[in-house]
């Protein structure tokens, strides 16, 4: 026999396929920053974003507003998620330096003002 909550609680459970989908969302959230990054840039188009769009708002109509979320989510983390942005210049090389001299030692020589290079701090007094 099964207990009566087991079959009152049987009804309110999601299908197989909505199960199935949301895994397959959280998956790719926690997953989003191997995602090759063609999709990501068509993803960041006009026409994938309309797509995005699109579909998150048909899964909300259709699913529900969970998994209306958890799509939204997958798509922002598609959009602006593990990015690998390499920062600078693209196209410009490094420069190495010649001497070990800063640049006011290479202008004005040795500066005869610097004695030490530690510094001596005291505690602010008060009245």
């Amino acid at each position: 026999m099964v207990p009566s909550d087991i079959i009152h609680f049987l009804p309110t459970m999601d299908s197989p396929i909505k199960m199935i989908y949301g895994c397959i969302l959280v998956l790719i959230i926690a997953y989003s920053s191997v995602i090759p990054l063609e999709y990501k840039r068509f993803a960041d188009s006009p026409l994938g974003r309309i797509f995005g769009i699109a579909i998150v708002y048909g899964v909300i109509q259709q699913l529900g507003w969970i998994y209306g979320i958890l799509t939204a989510m997958a798509f922002l983390l598609l959009l602006h998620g593990g990015i690998q942005v390499r920062e600078g210049f693209g196209d410009m090389a490094e420069k190495k330096t010649t001497s070990n001299k800063w640049y006011v030692e290479r202008i004005l020589g040795k500066p005869e003002k610097i004695v030490t290079d530690q510094v001596v701090t005291n505690a602010p007094g008060g009245n």
